[in-house]
């Protein structure tokens, strides 16, 4: 049995997989081939092995490229499946891999179209190409990863669809934007270009070379939090008057979700009429650093995900997110746990940010907001319906809101 069968997994079948690639090869003619033993690869075809497993399937790895290996090891899958990964990793780079009865996938290639080769556009240097499909969810971009022709990653590519389009946009934009000048203790992806397909986006940016540590030892990169808040500058300005208090105004004002959008509005007014005239300083964010988005080289923080980077934001907001997506991976989602976070966030925000009283409380309502503002977003044209948000959400925004009636 393939050591990739070990891994338990929900629902998946061979069709809803090629349903799924079909975006990613659109043009594929005749359609892609699942199969689950290892055969002939015929003429003018490739053939990637779908990792864990086909019930499932994040992960394709072009079977014939023994070095990416090294792409099943970035996996994340948690620490429940890292042994599995590690000899699904060793098995690769040994070439035994492609010998397993396992599944996979038989693509023509150099097809036209297509994320691949739009990554072959973007980047020359690409050889093949690791797709990363991810936990399936609406919205959620298809990322692939370029070899070059020792097998080497020099890039990442991330594509959407429809309204996620705006996301990818964004990400190049931000990333254009940093690449200008240098964060102190921060390192960020360059940008290779961005393209624009027939209904899909996608932007390449070059891998960033992680030789040392992953994300260390789980401690706050306070120092690289504090040189990115301050680097284009603060702005002492009322609650009212931040320019993320009016992006949320707008954000809930657009909601499709008319039950989403009463009760983040009450919230939004309940924040105002407490804290608008509270006095808070003002900087920039990255939007999502987190544990998982980072590694370290040295005294340099490495840092992807920028989709979310944004200006005029409360000091503190990226330590409070690195703090609740630590808690809520490690701990879970209970009110204890809000609890916790709460009285963490209440005192590094007065120690390492010098925000305290009623300007830390304001910045814990309107972190809370902007995230579930964002999950909102996020799901709402998901056409299942968005699940509600676990945690860090409306129940803990009242229980705060009752404090301080």
């Amino acid at each position: 049995m393939s050591v990739a069968r070990r891994l338990p997994s929900p629902g998946g079948s061979a069709a809803s997989l090629v349903d799924r690639l079909q975006a990613v090869w659109p043009e594929a003619e005749p359609p892609l081939r699942v199969r689950r033993r290892p055969g002939r690869v015929a003429a003018g075809t490739e053939e990637y092995l779908v990792l864990p497993a086909l019930t499932r399937p994040t992960l394709l790895i072009p079977a014939a490229v023994p070095q990416a290996a090294s792409s099943i090891s970035r996996v994340d899958e948690g620490q429940r499946h890292a042994r599995v990964l590690r000899a699904l990793a060793s098995a690769q780079r040994g070439g035994l891999l492609r010998r397993l009865p396992m599944a996979r996938v038989v693509v023509p290639r150099d097809l036209p179209g297509g994320i691949p080769q739009a990554m072959r556009d973007l980047v020359p240097e690409t050889r093949s190409v690791v797709v990363r499909l991810g936990r399936r969810r609406h919205g959620r971009a298809v990322v692939v990863e370029s070899l070059d022709a020792h097998g080497r990653s020099i890039a990442f590519g991330k594509a959407a669809w429809g309204e996620g389009r705006e996301r990818i946009r964004r990400e190049h934009a931000n990333l254009t934007e940093v690449g200008t000048d240098g964060i102190p203790g921060v390192r960020a992806p360059t940008p290779f270009g961005l393209a624009e397909r027939d209904g899909w986006s996608i932007v390449a940016i070059r891998s960033l070379v992680v030789d040392a540590d992953g994300s260390g030892d789980g401690t706050v990169p306070l120092e690289a939090m504090r040189a990115l808040a301050k680097w284009r500058g603060v702005t002492l300005i009322s609650v009212a008057g931040a320019p993320i208090t009016q992006r949320l105004r707008e954000g809930i004002g657009a909601l499709l979700d008319r039950e989403s959008a009463g009760w983040l509005g009450r919230s939004f007014e309940n924040l105002l009429t407490s804290f608008g005239e509270t006095p808070l300083t003002v900087g920039t964010w990255h939007g999502d650093w987190t544990a998982w988005n980072m590694a370290r080289d040295g005294a340099t923080v490495l840092l992807w995900d920028w989709e979310g980077y944004d200006h005029g934001v409360p000091l503190g907001f990226d330590h409070l997110h690195f703090v609740a997506q630590s808690l809520r991976a490690n701990r879970g989602t209970t009110p204890e746990v809000e609890d916790l976070w709460l009285a963490q966030t209440r005192r590094f925000l007065d120690w390492d940010w010098g925000v305290a009283d009623s300007a830390a409380e304001a910045t814990i309502r309107l972190y809370l907001l902007e995230l579930n503002l964002r999950f909102v977003m996020d799901r709402q044209g998901d056409p299942l319906g968005a699940a509600s948000r676990q945690g860090w959400a409306r129940p803990l925004l009242e229980r705060l809101e009752e404090a301080t009636s």
